[in-house]
């Protein structure tokens, strides 16, 4: 259970729909409902790092932030404060992972979706290792999307900047091919990619506006936000090639 937080407006309405946001065009989340307690909202999320065994007994997953996995201390879980960077977290994936070319690419998926939505505050400690009971290792369901930069007073800065850019709105059409340097991906994928999500978005934002409002109390939060991401969508359609 998540409670808004009070001196940011629209908390619960804004990560209820960037998660359900991501979920429709594809990306792998956590479940997230919009409940109320009285007249006070609050967001259930779904724990996915719990397993019910033979025995109907709970168990729990083993789970690590990228800055545990790469023995960074939480003081340092931004790349500005001497942090992972995502070169370090795709390098990561590609040694642990059990399938390092599936994970490679949800984590690309998370990153392009972030800039989308403008969650600026995707730190290292919001993207995690999930240990299965089987033993296998793959990229957590992404958790914590929040389009931060709808709120003012927070820095528009990317937690890890792509391209070496720290918004959206300084990334140049020429920046693509340092992005895939620092993701070990090819240029015309990662071009390609970008795309697809960004269409994705533009053509699902309308119908995840629908279902959002259906149990958001602050309206006016939700179609701000889908207007917010649909502006920025469009325009990194505009910086791709």
């Amino acid at each position: 259970m998540k409670p808004p937080i009070e001196r940011f407006p629209g908390t619960t309405e804004n990560e209820a729909f960037a998660m359900r946001l991501a979920k429709k065009i594809g990306l792998v989340v956590a479940d997230v409902e919009i409940r109320h307690a009285g007249n006070r909202p609050f967001l259930l999320v779904e724990r996915y790092d719990r397993v019910r065994g033979e025995d109907s007994e709970l168990r729990r997953l083993h789970q690590e932030d990228f800055c545990q996995a790469l023995g960074y201390t939480s003081d340092r879980k931004y790349a500005a404060d001497g942090g992972p960077t995502f070169r370090d977290c795709f390098d990561l994936l590609r040694r642990v992972a059990s399938r390092p070319a599936v994970e490679v690419l949800k984590l690309f998926d998370a990153a392009i979706f972030n800039l989308i939505i403008g969650n600026a505050d995707a730190h290292a400690k919001n993207y995690s290792l999930l240990h299965l009971a089987n033993g296998a290792i793959e990229l957590a369901p992404l958790y914590d999307l929040l389009s931060t930069v709808y709120y003012p007073e927070l820095s528009p800065r990317l937690a890890m900047k792509i391209a070496k850019r720290h918004t959206l709105e300084e990334l140049k059409s020429s920046d693509w091919e340092k992005f895939a340097d620092e993701t070990g991906l090819a240029l015309r994928f990662i071009r390609t990619r970008a795309k697809e999500l960004a269409d994705a978005v533009n053509k699902l934002i309308s119908e995840t506006k629908a279902d959002i409002l259906e149990s958001a109390p602050d309206k006016n939060a939700v179609e701000e936000i889908a207007e917010l991401i649909t502006a920025r969508s469009r325009f990194l359609l505009q910086r791709i090639p």
